[in-house]
């Protein structure tokens, strides 16, 4: 572990041949911002004072702003990166448990905004894992209380879990036997499950009622598979579903 600040400092300026003489000056700082201050006050007692513009406005023009701002970053250690490709090593997985998909889009949009904006590279790396953790946490606990506030009101309508279960297997099967390819079954299961069956009782109540129902007298075949209808069965042999909630089978 580095002892003092100045071991590992990095500068156009000091080379193999001076960086004794500087460490040896810098030792007299305990941080670079201390260093840099002396500096300035140094310039003052020598009638050179130092002197920071008002504004970056205040400068000529662009190339003499774009000078200064990163001769200001160098002396503050702050990185910023030319381009995207300087953010290849950019961690964007960096707080997201293992095995957690990445939205590499999102990283790509991430990448781009930071070096338009010339954010630092340290402040990109932060926001990356706050997105990852604490912001993340915070929208999964809302999905999870959305739901768990749904599937009671489901209970509390239909009567007992169980009986939810049901419906929502009737559903399934009803959507899975509509003819639609799996892969369209599976973008339908997603849509359904994160949108309308967990994030508000009274539309998960009568997508069920709705769709439900048609199971049981849904094929389990696909149309023009070359194969007869056959009637699909309640997920439990004599259930009595239907009954309980005031349907009759067809």
């Amino acid at each position: 572990m580095s002892e003092h600040w100045s071991d590992e400092f990095e500068h156009e300026l000091i080379t193999d041949d001076n960086r004794e003489a500087f460490k040896t000056a810098a030792s007299k700082f305990a941080t670079q911002d201390d260093m840099s201050v002396g500096y300035m006050e140094l310039q003052k007692t020598a009638g050179k004072p130092f002197k920071l513009p008002e504004s970056l406005d205040k400068l000529p023009d662009d190339d003499t702003r774009a000078d200064f701002t990163s001769k200001t970053h160098k002396l503050l250690g702050i990185e910023t990166a030319a381009n995207v490709e300087a953010l290849a090593a950019l961690d964007i997985k960096a707080g997201l448990p293992e095995g957690v998909a990445v939205d590499e889009n999102l990283g790509s949009m991430i990448k781009k905004f930071a070096v338009d904006k010339k954010i630092p590279i340290g402040t990109v790396k932060e926001f990356i894992n706050f997105y990852n953790t604490d912001f993340r946490n915070y929208a999964l606990r809302g999905k999870l209380d959305a739901a768990t506030k749904t599937n009671e009101g489901l209970i509390a309508h239909f009567g007992s879990e169980a009986k939810v279960k049901e419906q929502s297997e009737l559903l399934r099967r009803a959507i899975k036997n509509s003819g639609i390819t799996p892969e369209e079954y599976e973008q339908v299961g997603e849509v359904m499950a994160d949108t309308i069956l967990t994030k508000d009782p009274v539309a998960a109540r009568v997508m069920l009622k709705l769709l439900a129902p048609l199971a049981a007298s849904s094929s389990t075949e696909p149309p023009g598979s070359g194969t007869s209808p056959v009637a699909a069965k309640d997920p439990d042999e004599g259930s009595k579903t239907y009954q309980a909630l005031g349907w009759s089978k067809k």
